[in-house]
């Protein structure tokens, strides 16, 4: 008696044929030599933190993009170049509130609080480490078994917010479009705004461009001229980096490849975060 391993059969059905009648004759089927395949990754997540209030998140898959501008709107976006993600992760459909905040961490530093959707507004005021060594930490233990919560990286960060486009927005290249999209100065008045009132890009993430800007995992560098594959930026520096704009600046400074960089310890109106969540691999 004779016992195939069936991944070792050819796949199809005429083929199966001729290994049965001709060459290989089959007596007994070992199906313990299946791989379990995981389940692919739901398109969105929504993690529950108590007295209705939760964080949702957005599936973003993997895929190739040009990371950076061509054209010369500031030195620290060239060169564009390739970049490839290669696992699918999860990040926040909205900037992290200070709602959110205060039922993780169990204060709230954002402002304004006198406002009646305060607690819907994003949470700033809030440095680098304090992500790193309140909010992050706490939120893991209410987190599903498996899904770690962490920062995005710059590259993870702008292949979400271009959602496939390679224009200076999600939405296209006129600076004085962005309004439906984002907050700036001029529409906001100087003052964060509720998340989600602006359309979101064609991933279903909200306020990607302006409200607050959102720190990201990377020290801030210059970017290499060669392809890159899940780049993390460098091993150390001084400062990180952010993304997006905020309400205290104009359009052109809220574009998808725009960046700066603070200190890890910097706390101020205009700067804020959303989470990310490495997704599990799923099939092939």
């Amino acid at each position: 008696m004779k016992k195939l391993n069936l991944l070792s059969l050819p796949g199809t059905a005429l083929e199966l044929f001729f290994c049965k009648y001709f060459s290989l004759p089959i007596v007994l089927i070992s199906f313990w030599s299946f791989p379990v395949l995981a389940a692919d990754p739901e398109p969105e997540l929504s993690v529950e933190l108590g007295s209705g209030i939760r964080i949702e998140f957005v599936l973003v898959k993997p895929g190739t993009f040009i990371m950076g501008s061509k054209k010369g709107w500031d030195h620290t976006e060239e060169p564009a170049h390739e970049v490839t993600i290669t696992r699918p992760y999860y990040l926040g459909k909205f900037e992290v509130t200070q709602a959110q905040w205060l039922s993780v961490v169990g204060d709230n530093p954002g402002s304004p609080k006198d406002k009646i959707d305060s607690g819907n507004r994003p949470v700033n005021n809030v440095s680098w480490d304090d992500i790193m060594t309140k909010f992050i930490p706490n939120l893991a233990k209410r987190m599903p078994p498996g899904l770690i919560p962490r920062l995005p990286t710059e590259a993870e960060w702008e292949y979400a917010c271009r959602a496939g486009s390679q224009t200076s927005y999600c939405y296209g290249d006129n600076e004085y479009d962005m309004g439906p999209y984002g907050w700036y100065d001029a529409n906001a008045g100087w003052v964060v705004q509720p998340v989600g009132d602006r359309k979101p890009n064609d991933w279903g993430l909200y306020d990607m461009h302006g409200n607050v800007w959102e720190w990201c995992s990377d020290w801030m560098d210059s970017y290499e001229d060669k392809k890159a594959t899940d780049p993390t930026g460098p091993a150390e520096g001084a400062l990180k980096a952010l993304r997006g704009g905020c309400i205290f600046i104009k359009p052109s400074l809220c574009r998808s490849t725009f960046r700066i960089g603070f200190a890890t310890k910097y706390r101020g109106d205009n700067v804020g975060f959303r989470i990310a969540v490495t997704a599990p691999a799923g099939k092939k």
